[in-house]
């Protein structure tokens, strides 16, 4: 019971569900749940936009199988293309085949005869001049001296001068130039030149030897 005294208010059934203007207006315990259901549906609302409009933007959902018909199309002509070639260059007719290769192949007469290059006809070997081998001079003319003098010019040209002495042998009609070893032909050549006097080879002669005749001046 309220210890202030009772009024005209005071009158109103204590179950009636009015209330007085000094006390406070309930609010019914439906309207909660309605409230309830439009706040979760705003927030769903917001979440949808979110997904549609932020996430393509970040590349989150996009999946990697996902590739447009025009992605596809380059690699496809591509195969189509090399699978092309191969077949032309396999499909080549048989009897231009057949033609290239007996055009390429040389024929067994062609291929079994060997060119034979003619051999060079081999030079005969000179022997060389070899001053340093001795020339002997034998005076056989009976002029006293000449082979003394004939040795001087031989020596002054560079010979190498061996026996100079008379000639004791079988009178000779002429002078001559005389050697055996063919490896003296040339000295005896060089010689006979020098001296003009005829080179002959004849056997006994171990060195270019000089025999100055009758009539040698």
């Amino acid at each position: 019971m309220s210890q202030y005294p009772r009024d005209e208010f005071d009158k109103v059934p204590e179950s009636s569900v009015r209330q007085g203007v000094h006390r406070e207006r309930l609010i019914p315990s439906r309207s909660t749940g309605l409230g309830l259901l439009i706040t979760v549906g705003v927030l769903a609302l917001l979440i949808g936009l979110a997904a549609y409009f932020v996430l393509p933007r970040l590349g989150i959902g996009a999946g990697s199988g996902d590739q447009s018909p025009a992605a596809g199309a380059p690699a496809s002509a591509s195969a189509s293309a090399t699978a092309t070639a191969a077949a032309s260059a396999t499909a080549t007719p048989t009897s231009n085949t057949d033609e290239d290769e007996a055009e390429a192949s040389p024929s067994p007469t062609a291929a079994s005869a060997p060119t034979q290059t003619p051999s060079p006809t081999p030079t005969p070997t000179v022997p060389a001049i070899d001053p340093t081998q001795p020339v002997a001079v034998f005076n056989a003319s009976g002029v006293t001296g000449l082979g003394a003098g004939v040795s001087g010019r031989m020596s002054a040209a560079g010979w190498s001068v061996g026996a100079v002495a008379n000639w004791t042998g079988a009178p000779q009609q002429g002078s001559g130039v005389y050697y055996s070893a063919p490896e003296l032909a040339a000295n005896a050549q060089a010689v006979g030149a020098q001296l003009g006097i005829p080179v002959l080879e004849t056997p006994g002669f171990t060195s270019v030897t000089v025999v100055l005749g009758p009539g040698y001046q």
